[in-house]
């Protein structure tokens, strides 16, 4: 897993399996935020980065975050990677439009009930 985030910041949460959070965006998508979370993490990274490229070792264990202040390697147990694909999934999914006769009630309804002609008719339909 190769990841490239800008904005990072480093959460190290004081409970849970996730002691290491990396949040970002990831450059080159238009995903609203990116997290990189590593458990049982060991390792100091900084708080907060402009640019962050994180890469896995062959082993799996060694994670290393390269930064402009330098590379700091990270050893976890596991790494997971989470995206935001609500714009992506948003894009895909058709807009759902009602039906013109139901647009229309939405539309008057509220217009002859504010009138007292339009509460008398109401009335007389619902059978008052």
């Amino acid at each position: 897993m190769n990841v490239s985030l800008s904005g990072v910041q480093a959460l190290r949460p004081a409970a849970g399996p996730l002691n290491l959070i990396l949040q970002g965006r990831e450059v080159g998508t238009c995903s609203n935020a990116t997290e990189v979370a590593f458990a049982g993490a060991v390792g100091d990274v900084p708080d907060d980065l402009e640019y962050a490229e994180i890469g896995g070792s062959e082993a799996g264990r060694a994670w290393s975050v390269r930064t402009a202040r330098g590379e700091f390697v990270v050893h976890a147990r596991g790494v997971y990677l989470h995206r935001d694909v609500s714009l992506a999934l948003q894009g895909l999914l058709p807009r759902h439009e009602p039906p013109r006769l139901r647009r229309l009630a939405w539309y008057w309804l509220p217009r002859i009930v504010a009138t007292a002609p339009g509460r008398r008719l109401l009335r007389l339909l619902r059978g008052r």
